[in-house]
């Protein structure tokens, strides 16, 4: 029943158009007859150099490759293929800067890719003075669209998403007067993301009692810690980078803090299987989760099972997925390869169903991601529910 809603290849394109988000047509209703035969998407990512960086450039390279498969065997182009140029842009600036020249002089006609926020500050002003409209993947960093009026970013920057979280996190748990606050100061993201939290705490009329800061480096943060508990807060704000979540958390739970918890975003099977028990009852909000089933990510994680590579989707498989299907939504509603026309189109997209819901672009090309809420409870994640989610017990 739940695929014949979602619409399946074997049941054709149209409905699979209301599967992957025919809402879209709503920026433009242009068939795709004026397209070429073959549209050349550029994907330039990292799927080599540092383990860790690697392992999300090949995800989010999967997730595009997925996406490709799909759209060419339902035909949702038309007669018109998607053709990928992928390249290995090694989690290196000048590598990032030589693949955008290359595929510049390779003509292709837009661009979805790049794993680091650097990289794509490095090459994207070459694709904007080329106009190549292109949908930055997995970047969660600031400054993606001020690059220029042909950037578009699909993950959005969560320095805007996770405020807004917070405050509704806060009404959930009602009566919270006080907060304290915890960061990375070694990183300039977190750091940039812990005062825009703490603006909409204190908005909100929650009192900062106290900030501490550490470092990546660090493996004994008690003593910060133990200053915040001190100050006796309602709710702790943390913001460490994945490598730093279980050493927090763990030495949080050692000191015995008991308050509630706004965590980081991207808790990894590897902090859950050290920290679990730890963060009992710690509440986040992500760009992605497995569990969510808003837009047609139920869709996307049954055709990832069908059709991916044998391990679990994460968010990067989700978001290179997204974004290649969303510049399929340009290319249809341009209904030519025309840059401008698909740059235009892209900006119009509005109710496109994706792994992250329904998605437009806002007025600075950001996809108007809200995020899941998630809670941790008995070592698993889970939904974040309003009602209920006070009443969990550490």
């Amino acid at each position: 029943m739940r695929k014949s809603r979602l619409g399946t290849v074997v049941l054709g394109v149209a409905l699979l158009a209301t599967a992957c988000g025919s809402g879209g047509d709503e920026g433009g209703s242009a068939q795709s007859g004026g397209l070429p035969a073959t549209v050349k998407i550029g994907v330039p990512l990292d799927v080599s150099g540092a383990a860790g960086i690697a392992g999300v450039g090949t995800s989010e390279r999967d997730g595009v490759r997925l996406a490709a498969k799909e759209i060419n065997d339902t035909g949702f182009l038309g007669g018109s293929k998607i053709e990928l140029v992928e390249i290995d842009t090694k989690a290196d600036k000048q590598e990032a800067v030589q693949a955008v020249l290359k595929l510049a002089s390779d003509q292709v006609d837009a661009v979805v890719g790049f794993t680091l926020t650097p990289s794509f500050l490095a090459a994207g002003p070459q694709l904007q003075q080329n106009g190549i409209p292109t949908v930055a993947v997995g970047l969660s960093s600031g400054g993606v669209t001020e690059v220029g009026d042909y950037m578009f970013r699909l993950y959005p920057d969560m320095a805007n998403v996770m405020p807004q979280a917070d405050k509704e996190f806060a009404t959930a748990f009602s009566g919270l007067k006080s907060a304290a606050y915890l960061y990375q100061s070694d990183s300039e993201a977190a750091k940039n993301v812990i005062g825009k939290r703490q603006q909409a705490l204190e908005g909100a009329g929650i009192q900062t009692l106290g900030v501490e800061t550490f470092v990546g480096t660090d493996t004994d943060v008690r003593a910060q810690l133990t200053k915040l508990k001190q100050l006796n807060p309602d709710v702790l704000v943390t913001m460490p980078l994945p490598g730093m979540m279980s050493t927090i958390y763990l030495q949080l739970d050692e000191i015995g803090f008991d308050k509630p918890v706004f965590m980081a975003p991207d808790v990894s099977d590897a902090t859950m299987e050290q920290s679990g028990k730890a963060m009992q009852c710690f509440v986040y909000v992500t760009a992605w989760n497995g569990q969510s089933s808003e837009g047609n990510n139920t869709h996307f994680l049954d055709y990832w099972r069908q059709n991916g590579a044998q391990r679990s989707a994460t968010v990067f498989e989700a978001a290179g997925y997204a974004s290649l299907w969303s510049m399929a939504h340009a290319f249809k509603n341009a209904g030519s390869n025309d840059k401008k026309a698909v740059r235009d189109a892209l900006a119009a997209l509005n109710g496109v169903d994706t792994p992250f819901g329904k998605i437009g672009f806002t007025q600075n090309r950001a996809a108007d991601v809200k995020g899941t809420k998630l809670q941790i409870v008995d070592s698993k994640i889970t939904l974040f529910d309003a009602q209920t989610a006070p009443g969990c017990k550490r």
